[in-house]
């Protein structure tokens, strides 16, 4: 077995206290499956722009949503140690590994028994993630149908006349939005019960497989007071918020499947899916959910074209990274793109210009 397969084994066993360490990340920030973590190379890097997956035969892997680095456990010491990954930076973090685990002294029989523990490990690990991530599904799943799909006369729906948006104007609006008058909000250790809209997020084919959360106050003025008021799980890869069915009413699958096609715009935010919706009836409109979000946004037969809009990220090049990559993904699906930007006096994003009257 080589020195990098028994060295990537033991960071594998020991990941959460190697992450601790060489990316001084903060336990809070650990979730399911996921630890996001700040990049302690970068200035003012927040710890949604990193991730590191701790679970499943992912294990390890990770990467920066900014830059687009990414890598396996070996890649991750690497990376910490010196804040690059190289040939060189890859055998530094190898012989720091064997020093910290005594492992230059390890006779080749006891280097092969470790590799056998090691195998049995993973093989176990990767089903147990395999359960634990379709129950999450499932879970979130149930949680969704679980909710009122009746918005309007709601604190979802004052919340909207907050943001203007008239929810009942919104054209063929799909079915993704519902609404729960007492939704847990865990990130609070009390765990308060508070009102919520509630919002699929789908993948390609159209499957629920992760609920987006945004918290409200009690009358639906406004985003709840609480520390993150909109959340996401589990995992959101691959899945977006389908607001609204385009000019043919048709959801996605039922168009692709009448070869209905038509020009599809995406937004990270619900608001702003809602607020173009109303001004261009004939788009369909879906969410990411967030800037990160937009790097997977699924392709999909029903979409002939796409139209990206852009939030306004003053200050931000990091952000304008990301968002960038995620355009040349969306062009990669080789159909035609639009990217359209508020200018900035116009506000952040589509709802913040309407809002402003402009």
């Amino acid at each position: 077995m080589s020195r990098f397969s028994v060295a990537k084994d033991r960071v594998l066993d020991d990941l959460e206290n190697i992450i601790e360490q060489l990316l001084r990340a903060n336990r809070k920030h650990r979730r399911s499956g996921l630890w996001n973590v700040a990049n302690p190379y970068r200035a003012k890097s927040k710890p949604d722009q990193m991730a590191v997956w701790l679970q499943g035969n992912r294990r390890g892997a990770w990467k920066d949503f900014v830059s687009g680095d990414k890598g396996d456990a070996i890649d991750l010491v690497a990376f910490g140690l010196t804040g690059a990954v190289t040939d060189e930076t890859r055998i530094a973090a190898v012989e720091w590994v064997e020093d910290r685990y005594g492992l230059k002294s390890m006779s080749a029989d006891r280097r092969e028994q470790l590799a056998a523990e090691a195998a049995t490990r993973r093989k176990a690990a990767d089903a147990k993630e395999a359960k634990r991530r379709e129950a999450s599904i499932s879970r979130a799943r149930k949680f969704f149908f679980s909710c009122s799909s009746q918005i309007l006369n709601t604190p979802v729906e004052t919340y909207f006349k907050s943001r203007n948006i008239d929810i009942s104007k919104v054209p063929n609006l799909g079915r993704s939005l519902r609404y729960r008058p007492d939704c847990e909000y865990w990130m609070d250790p009390q765990r308060p019960h508070i009102p919520a809209l509630i919002s699929a997020m789908v993948d390609s084919g159209g499957r629920i497989g992760a609920c987006h959360y945004t918290f409200l106050r009690n009358d639906g003025s406004g985003k709840a007071d609480v520390e993150k008021s909109k959340l996401m799980f589990p995992e959101t890869s691959g899945l977006v918020i389908r607001l609204t069915n385009g000019a043919s009413g048709l959801s996605a699958e039922d168009a692709a499947e009448q070869g209905v096609k038509g020009i599809c715009g995406i937004v990270e935010g619900i608001e702003d899916g809602a607020s173009v919706a109303i001004s261009e009836p004939e788009l369909r409109m879906w969410s990411a959910g967030s800037l990160s979000g937009l790097l997977t946004v699924p392709d999909h037969p029903a979409v002939s074209s796409w139209i990206i809009f852009k939030d306004n990220d003053w200050g931000k090049p990091q952000a304008q990274a990301l968002f960038e990559r995620a355009v040349a993904r969306i062009k990669s699906f080789r159909k035609p793109v639009e990217v359209i930007s508020m200018p900035a006096e116009w506000g952040k994003d589509v709802n913040d210009a309407i809002r402003s009257g402009w």
